[in-house]
This record gives structure tokens, sequence and C-alpha cells, in this order.
């Protein structure tokens, strides 16, 4: 352990001892007022007798005259029920003092609805008369949550009051009679808790609310409900919710405290329920919790129509199955390994003891104090401070592992291309040299087609794997990452391409021969159902130069890898190859010998083609080039403007051809690049070519790849705003290859996004790529714009696609690029 890692430790124990010492502090001054009475202050003796009244049609009249009727017993012992009865109580009081003293008579119960108190001499004559209660009227908020009378007791004299209570709810009510210092005393410990208690709360419910604007998760507003409900249900028991409410809604909330009591029962579910993402599971005890819920809501309508005795009854009773579930709810997420709840489960034991306790000192099983009083409040307090510890670790972990999915592979869980740049920006800072390798397995697009993601997966786990343990030997190639139980050198970039970074300054050609080295010792084989599959590798090594940043070098070691760099050292093309293709390719074009081949792009809604994409083809071309090879070619030789330009032409040309067949609706697709943005007064040109042909501009469409966006994106974005002005659509192509696509659809004013062929593969079964492919639909709908998915093969992705809402398709399903005179008698035939 670090020091500095002892010193934080040391720190957080030192404040830990600190509030431990102020709580300690301010419980020893809060010590229970109740156990300073009249009777052990100053010389008042006191007996006490009291009375059930089944029928509540006593009067005080035969309540004084048939005292054979009463229990003498101290109040402790009445058997208070839930039940429509009235209770007499009698206190005689005899002041053997030589001085009047002033008592305070206090009934521990806000929620009576009726209460009245009435003085008597010691000869039985009535002094005085006093009403408190919800239902009376006219009360200060002191007397509605404080009740108590004050009265004097004469020197000498002995004087007796008669208590009658009459209430549908909770009917126990202790009474204690006080000095005024000793009523000054539990005033003052009781606000203070209630302080405490309220001001926590309210902080919690600010914080949490921040908290939800900030990650928008709904188990923050339902952890303000619980706080709420809270306030509601002990500002009814304890009286501060006369502070807190109106003194009309807090009377309200008195007459319904049952409801209250619903309401912190339904959002301890709720907040189980969601703190756990049972929502994500949608199992069994999700939709038993959904049941249960609905079940609490009705019944807790019902409160308002049923009286609170009967009300009460059915709630206690739903405490059960409401423990029960949430048990079983916990205890199916800690067996999976939910390990980071564990503040959640702490939480549960004050209330559990919180809750255990209050129903048992108001049935009289546990003595009345003002301890056991006020320890379902800091029941609930000490709850609500766990709830708050367990959704900041829920945080920490869900920043985790966002964290982790955001810097590794989703399916080879190595890291990936965020923790090169990573690495990459940290070596460029301090002026490291960097070198970027990268491993790339032949034909690996090939492969993927004959075997399912997973085992194209395992694949590159495989050879990954066998990397490092070739590189761990050697200090030149650093760490990606540094972890207790591992420290990776490579990344995954996808597409079979496996990239490292080289520190050690040397000429790149021995850096080839390295890497040609290691290469060398990676399987050439490997095994997947039943088939050897033969393995090969492309190596490539980059510089930065001229701080060009990632992007760009990190694109250079992909158009490094077109060189194809094979372990033995050698290099094709060589560049005398390259510049007699480039000669060829440039007198190809001059002498209108190349072809743009259409490949129809489908309305899924109508069934009809309603443009198509154009695909460079060199038909005559007697060299084995691929189209990528082709355009990277005309790229690194400086006639891709040319040939683009000649792109554009051939496409309105053909545009021209189709309007004259009857298809004036028709739309064709060009490819752009970053490099084009060098053609002199390109929109000008590409309106001359529209005037040209005559064909109207939202027929030509341009494609581009978030690469060439990222290569110029202010000139690129001052030219798509020019292709919109001039009427031809704008489509970002490969949508989701990229790393920062959201941010170029809020950017640029594209009108349709191409989602890349690679999250159609296996579609059908692979669930994640149908989330990612579903989301980007609704996506572009949301922002106004239609998608087009490419690489459809088979009638099923179609029709999965078609059920997701996706606007156009395209694909080898339909009908692969083929040559303008059979696109045009396809479109005809499709067309009937």
């Amino acid at each position: 352990m670090s020091h500095r890692t002892i010193r934080y430790n040391l720190l957080s124990v030192s404040i830990l001892a600190t509030l431990f010492f102020i709580i300690n502090n301010m419980a020893a001054h809060l010590a229970s007022p109740t156990r300073y009475t009249i009777d052990k202050t100053a010389a008042v003796y006191s007996a006490y007798a009291y009375r059930i009244d089944t029928t509540n049609n006593l009067t005080l009249d035969q309540f004084i005259n048939e005292p054979q009727a009463l229990i003498k017993q101290p109040f402790s012992t009445i058997n208070w029920q839930l039940n429509t009865q009235d209770y007499w109580l009698q206190i005689k009081l005899d002041n053997k003092q030589h001085t009047d003293i002033d008592i305070f008579v206090h009934f521990d119960n806000p929620m009576l609805d009726s209460l009245t108190v009435y003085q008597l001499d010691d000869s039985g004559k009535l002094l005085k008369t006093f009403k408190l209660g919800d239902k009376e009227q006219d009360l200060s908020l002191f007397e509605y949550s404080v009740p108590h009378i004050t009265a004097t007791l004469a020197k000498q004299t002995s004087s007796q009051f008669v208590i009658k209570i009459a209430t549908v709810g909770i009917s126990k009510t202790p009474i204690n009679i006080y000095g005024k210092n000793e009523f000054k005393d539990l005033l003052r410990s009781q606000t203070a808790i209630w302080g405490i208690f309220v001001g926590v709360l309210v902080m919690a419910a600010l914080y949490n609310l921040v908290l939800f604007f900030g990650i928008r998760d709904r188990v923050y507003l339902i952890y303000i409900g619980y706080i709420v409900s809270a306030l509601l249900l002990m500002g009814s028991v304890l009286g501060f919710g006369f502070y807190i409410w109106p003194l009309s809604w807090q009377l309200f909330l008195n007459q319904h405290v049952i409801f209250s009591n619903y309401a912190i029962a339904f959002f301890t579910v709720a907040f189980c329920t969601m703190f756990l993402r049972y929502h994500k599971d949608n199992c069994y005890l999700y939709k038993l919790s959904i049941a249960f819920l609905s079940l609490l809501l009705l019944l807790a309508i019902l409160s308002f129509f049923m009286l609170e005795y009967h009300s009460s009854k059915i709630f206690f009773t739903m405490m059960v199955p409401l423990y029960l579930l949430c048990i079983a709810m916990i205890y199916k997420k800690l067996k999976s390994g939910f390990r980071w709840a564990k503040f959640y489960v702490m939480s549960w034991i004050p209330l559990i003891i919180g809750a255990a306790v209050q129903p048992l000192e108001l049935t009289g099983f546990i003595p009345y104090s003002f301890a056991t009083r006020h320890l379902f409040l800091v029941a609930i307090l000490c709850e609500i401070v766990l709830m708050a510890m367990a959704l900041a670790d829920r945080v920490r972990y869900q920043r985790e592992k966002a964290l982790y999915h955001a810097t590794h592979t989703q399916q080879t869980n190595l890291l990936n291309q965020a923790k090169l740049k990573q690495a990459y920006m940290s070596l460029t800072n301090t002026q490291r040299q960097t070198n970027l390798c990268l491993v790339k397995i032949g034909q690996f697009n090939s492969l993927m087609s004959i075997l399912n993601p997973t085992q194209s997966s395992k694949i590159v786990i495989t050879i990954a794997k066998a990397l490092e343990s070739h590189l761990a030997k050697q200090r030149q190639f650093i760490n990606l990452e540094l972890g207790l139980d591992t420290s990776p050198k490579v990344a995954d970039l996808g597409g079979g391409i496996i990239a490292f970074i080289s520190t050690k300054l040397q000429p790149i050609t021995t850096l080839y021969d390295e890497l040609a080295t290691i290469v060398n010792l990676l399987p050439k084989q490997y095994q997947v159902s039943g088939l050897d599959l033969q393995l090969h590798y492309t190596i490539s090594a980059t510089e930065p130069v001229n701080q060009d940043g990632f992007d760009v070098w990190l694109q250079r070691g992909y158009l490094n890898l077109s060189h194809k760099h094979k372990p033995n050292g050698t290099q094709q093309p060589s560049v005398a190859m390259n510049l007699t293709l480039a000669a060829a390719l440039q007198n190809a074009i001059r002498q209108d010998k190349l072809a743009i081949y259409l490949q129809p792009i489908i309305n899924l809604k109508t069934g009809q083609a309603t443009g198509a994409e154009a695909l460079l083809r060199w038909p005559s071309a007697d060299h084995n080039l691929n189209i990528e090879q082709l355009i990277q070619l005309a790229e690194s030789t400086g006639i891709i403007n040319e040939l683009t330009l000649w792109v554009i032409d051939k496409a309105c040309q053909n545009i021209a051809l189709l309007n004259q067949a009857g298809f004036d609706q028709h739309t064709i697709s060009v490819n752009l690049s970053a490099k084009n943005l060098s053609i002199h007064k390109l929109t000008e040109k590409i309106e001359n070519t529209i005037l040209k042909y005559s064909i109207s501009a939202q027929q030509l469409k341009f494609e581009l790849t978030e690469f060439a966006l990222i290569k110029q994106p202010s000139e690129m974005t001052h030219f798509v705003n020019e292709l919109n002005r001039l009427g031809s659509k704008v489509v970002l192509d490969d949508f989701g290859t990229g790393y920062s696509s959201l941010n170029y659809l809020v950017n640029y004013s594209f009108s349709t996004i191409k989602v890349d062929k690679s999250f159609i593969r296996d579609l059908t079964h692979n669930d994640t790529n149908q989330v990612i492919v579903k989301t980007a639909i609704d996506m572009a709908h949301n922002l106004g714009m239609n998608i087009t998915i490419e690489g459809i093969e088979e009638q099923t992705t179609e029709s999965l696609l078609i059920e997701m809402g996706a606007d156009q398709a395209q694909g080898y399903f339909y009908s692969k690029a083929i040559p303008f005179e059979q696109y045009r008698h396809w479109l005809t035939s499709h067309s009937q």
C-alpha cells in the first residue's frame, strides 16, 4: 500500500472519529427528558386510575360517581386497542410543598382525534376544561404538534385531572407531567431531533434531485419519494408535520395516516426493485413486484374511505409479504454477485429494528420512553443515509463498468482504440517516440463470413494472447494499461487488427524486421468446428509526422497495412508498381475505360428501388486490385480528384438516362473523401455537371465517411452546407464504425445515415447488434433523418429490419453492383 493511500485512510478514520465524537456529545445533551417527571423533581404525589368505555356513552358525572368501576393501576397497564372505544383516565396530584407549582401535562400522541381534559379540585368541583386533538379548531401549531396543557397546583392542596381520549386511530397516549424547566428540556430535545431529521432528509432529497437531472436515473426519483413519504409518516406520528405542511394538509394527513404508511411501503418496494435493476431483467420477481406495488397503491386509495383502525390492521398484515418479497429480491441479486449492494442490505438493519420497536412500544411490550418514542425516526434517518451510500456505490460501480466498456471491445474484452489513443496522448505529451504497430489477421473478413461472431472473437483473443506473451519480453513495447493482475500491451481495433506501440528510437526498417520476427511466432493454424484454418498476418509500422495527431497517425497505419508487409520482410506492391498502376489508372480515366456499377437501394416500405450507390470498377484492368486498393492508389498518387470528377460526371449521365426511361425520382449516390476538398470550386463544378445533364440536384447524393469528416472538419462543414443549399443530399456512410459518430450527427446536416454492414452480419442471431441497429434507427428518425442499412443478404434480415422501422436497405439480397444497362433492365423488371 502506498504512503498516499495510508495517509488518506488515516484522514478518513480521523474524520469518522470526529463525527462519532459530535454525535456522542449531542446524544449526551439530549438525554431522555421523560425520566424527569414532576413526581421525581418535586414533592408531588400522584395516583392513577382509568376506565375503558366500550359504549362511547360515558359522561364525566358517571365517571366521577362510579369510583368502583375504576381500575386503579398505572396507565402502562391499559390495553390500548385499534377499536372504537373511549378511554377515561384519572390523575390525582397532591402538592405537599409550601409553594404553588406550575405543571405541564404532555400527551405524546399528536394523531388523536379528540382529547378532553377536566381539571377538578379535591372535592370534585370542575375548575377548567381543556380541548385538544385534530378535530378541535383554533388551536396553535404548538398545541397541535405537542399536545399539552398547563395548570397550577396550589400549595398544600390536591387536584385531579380527568382525561377523555376518543379516536379511531392509534389510541395509545403516553402522559407525562413536567415542571417548567423539564418541559423546556423535552421541547429542546424533541425539536433538535426533528430539526436534524427534517434537515438531513430535505438536503438528501435536493441532492438526489440534482443527481437525477444529471444522470436521469429514475431510482433517484423513487428515493426522493421515499424521503417525502418518511416526512409524511413521521410528521404525523411525532407532530412536526404541522411545521412543514399547511395546517389543513397536516390535519388531513393525520386523519389518513395509514396512507402515509402505504406510501413509505410503496417506495420501499419500488426502490428495492429499481435499485437492484430488476426492471432490466423482467423476471418473475419483477412481475411479482409490479403486482404487489399495484396492490399497495389500491389499498392506499381505499384507506381514504375506511376507518383508520380497519385500514391499519390491513396494512400491518401487508408488511409480512413486503418483507418476504424484498428479502427474496435482495437474496437473488446477492447470490448472482451484486456485491456493490452491500450498503443497501445494511440499510435494512435499522429499518427492521425501528419498525419492530415502534409496534412493540405501542402495544406495551416495550416500556415507553423518549428514546423508544423516537427510535423509528432515528432508524429511518440511518436507513436513508445508508441508502444514499448505496446509491453512491451503485454510481461508482456503473462508472467503473462504463469506463471498462469505453476502453474495452465488447466482443473480445481486449483494450480498444480509446485506450490506444490515451497511451498515444500520454507519450506525445512527454515528447517520447511513438511508433504504431499493427498486426492484421489475413482475410479476417472472409473468415467472418463462415464463422459466427463468438468464433471469430475467439480467434482474435487467441492471437492477442500469443502476441502479448511475445511483447512482454521486450521493454520497447509499452503497457497500455497498468493493473493489479495484468499489464496489457495490445489493443483490439476490430476487423482482425491488433495494435501496440513501440517507443524505441530505431529506423523503421529495423522495426519491421522485429515485427516480422514476432509475427512469425504467432499461431499458423486455428481449429474451429473440426476445420483447420490457415492463418497469416500483415504488419504495419507508422511514425507520427508533423504533429498530425492520433487520428491521422492511426489512419496512416491502416493505409500501410494495404502495402502488404509480410512477416518475411518483403513489401508489395512496390513504389515503382504503384507509379505504373497510377499512370494506367489516369489513362483509363481520360479514355473513359472505367465504369460505375450500380447497386440498388430499396425502400423497405414499398419494396421499390428508389436509388442506387455508384461503385467504381476497372473492367479492362489486368491487375488484381479491389476497389479499396484502387481508391488508396488514387489518393496516394494525387489523381483522386480527377477520378472523383469523372465519377460525378458519369453518375449524372446515368441519372439523365434513367430520367429518359421514366425513373425521374431515382437517385444515385457518389462516395467522396477528404482529399476531394482540394478540388478547386468543387461545389460549382458539381452544379455545372448537374446543369449539363439537366437533372435535379436532389437526384445526386454524396456519401461521406467519418474519416473524411475528421481530416478537415471546418472545411467539410462548409462543403456539406454548400451541397445542402445546392439541393443535393448528404449521407453519412459506414455509421457506427468510427468513434465519434454522434458528434457528426449534431454538427452536420445529413439527410441519411448508412449503418455499416458489419452490424448486419448474423443480425437475426446477434442480440447486441439488434440493439445497436434499432437504436440507430430510432435516433435517426428522432433527428429527422432517414436510415439505410447495408449488407442485406437474406429474407429474414430484411423482415427484421422492416419490423425495426428501417427506411432503406442495400445488399446482395436485392442485387450486387451491376453495369448500368443491366441495372436499367433490372429496374424496369422490378418496378412492374
